[in-house]
């Protein structure tokens, strides 16, 4: 009995932080979810102002940097609302974003 007690204690633990790593985005297998138009949509007028888009990158910046996480595309990120927001109206529509997305999951093909 007493031989089986430290293999399923090392089994458990094994698996609470396969859970665990995973749940943080840090395992391997983990889907990263990109944001979408609504996380960026504030106050949810169905626009993304300049300060909306900069403070939804900030937070998720100083969220992935609490994680320990890496910054992917971080240094694309100057300049990028001005290239999403197509007709320079100063805000971004959900067609702008869904535009933007076709364009990176073209460009990662």
């Amino acid at each position: 009995m007493n031989r089986y007690i430290l293999p399923i204690l090392l089994g458990c633990l094994t698996i609470s932080l396969s859970v665990d790593a995973i749940e943080r985005g840090n395992g391997r297998m983990s889907m990263s979810q990109p944001p979408v138009f609504s996380d960026f949509d504030a106050n949810q007028d169905g626009l993304i102002s300049e300060d909306e888009f900069e403070n939804f990158q900030k937070a998720r910046q100083e969220q992935r940097i609490s994680e320990g996480r890496l910054l992917r595309n971080s240094v694309y990120s100057d300049g990028m609302f001005d290239r999403i927001d197509v007709d320079h109206n100063e805000f971004i529509d959900a067609d702008e974003f869904q535009s933007h997305r076709g364009t990176m999951k073209s460009s990662k093909s």
